[in-house]
């Protein structure tokens, strides 16, 4: 879970990392730690010590390199079809989807954003190697490649609550917290 804020040289938030390779990057002496865990966490090594990270600052320029387009993934099927299936609707779990092939494979379909959607084992096996047209189960939206300056898919952080470390980013912090069901 990303739960370390990372400031670029000029103390302006570029993005989170997980504690583990915050550390990993102070130890490298890449960034510094600009605050560390309110309660005093410490984390210990044979050769090393330092408190808990929860802010830290790099020491080069950071430039994260703009992607050309989004990775086709389980996962970013999971995002763009927003955890539904895609022929009842319902919402599922990240250990309840199956991935369905809109024209199968049997029939000459292949892997792709287009061709990809997310169903229940239940609708899945009942479309089985038919099309949705051939098994009367329409899909509920279209399937398409998404694009990379889509906040609905650029969204990765998956933060629930404020760190009181933050609160100097706390403007910046709020449009890219998760909201609460």
């Amino acid at each position: 879970m990303p739960d370390v804020l990372v400031l670029d040289m000029n103390y302006r938030p570029v993005g989170f990392k997980s504690w583990q390779d915050a550390i990993t990057n102070v130890w490298k002496e890449r960034a510094i730690v600009v605050k560390e865990d309110e309660s005093g966490l410490k984390l210990h090594s044979p050769s090393f010590e330092v408190g808990m990270p929860r802010v830290i600052r790099v020491r080069n320029a950071w430039v994260k390199r703009r992607k050309t387009s989004v990775p086709f993934s389980r996962r970013n099927l999971y995002v763009r079809d927003g955890g539904e299936c895609q022929y009842c609707g319902r919402h599922l779990k990240l250990e309840e989807y199956t991935l369905d092939h809109v024209i199968p494979r049997s029939q000459g379909g292949v892997s792709s954003w287009v061709n990809m959607v997310l169903a229940c084992m239940r609708c899945n096996k009942h479309k089985a190697g038919r099309t949705p047209q051939q098994a009367g189960m329409p899909l509920l939206h279209k399937p398409v490649v998404p694009k990379v300056d889509d906040p609905k898919y650029n969204f990765k952080l998956h933060i629930r609550k404020m760190r009181p470390e933050w609160k100097e980013w706390e403007n910046f912090l709020y449009w890219n917290i998760e909201l609460d069901e």
